[in-house]
């Protein structure tokens, strides 16, 4: 029987113990009232505990979509974010850049978009020493299994397998003409609308 992506991205959030990369700094995570709705803008790399704050921002069911910018951070928070992001069906726009971890909630959303020059990059899973081992080489096997079933093409996959935890590799234009990824800002700015922080930020 195949499990459904969201089943599965909930027994994946069990079983990850291996972050991508070591985080330096927890998202910053600020509303903006766009024309298409309330959009949360994430900067920073995913840390441990930055789901919980996700999840406590997206209780106002009013908003449409993330704006991120991250280089990576805890695998395990991402996978968890990937999997609100899939059940919610938000609109994902990777706005600079968007890597390891961070690529990894891209990738789990429906409906995606980069802004212009934005780069997604992708790569194995490492250990705690940000080495691969027989264990990371496992997950990294158990997230392609995951990404087969989001429906991620498997030219994509055969990159995050390939690539050494210590490099990146980056989608190329036919990744993303795959993954149907559109080079725009989905979220128009109201006209004189403020940002307004979120989960204690200044």
């Amino acid at each position: 029987m195949l499990l459904k992506p969201t089943t599965i991205l909930k027994l994946a959030a069990l079983l990850v113990l291996i972050p991508l990369l070591r985080p330096a700094s927890a998202f910053k995570i600020k509303r903006v009232e766009t024309v298409s709705g309330l959009v949360l803008k994430l900067r920073g790399d995913v840390r441990d505990g930055d789901y919980g704050r996700l999840k406590s921002a997206l209780q106002n069911g009013s908003v449409v979509g993330l704006e991120i910018t991250s280089g990576g951070g805890s695998l395990e928070d991402g996978v968890d974010i990937a999997r609100i992001v899939r059940d919610k069906g938000l609109v994902i726009y990777a706005s600079r850049e968007c890597d390891s971890a961070c690529a990894f909630i891209f990738l789990a959303a429906k409906e995606r978009y980069i802004g212009r020059g934005c780069k997604i990059g992708v790569h194995s899973v490492s250990n705690d020493h940000e080495r691969e081992d027989a264990d990371s080489a496992r997950m990294t096997i158990q997230l392609s299994r995951l990404l087969v079933g989001l429906g991620v093409p498997h030219s994509i996959i055969g990159k995050i397998v390939a690539t050494p935890p210590a490099r990146i590799t980056f989608l190329d234009n036919r990744d993303l003409a795959r993954l149907n990824v559109h080079r725009t800002n989905p979220f128009r700015k109201k006209s004189g609308a403020a940002s307004m922080a979120a989960s204690g930020e200044p």
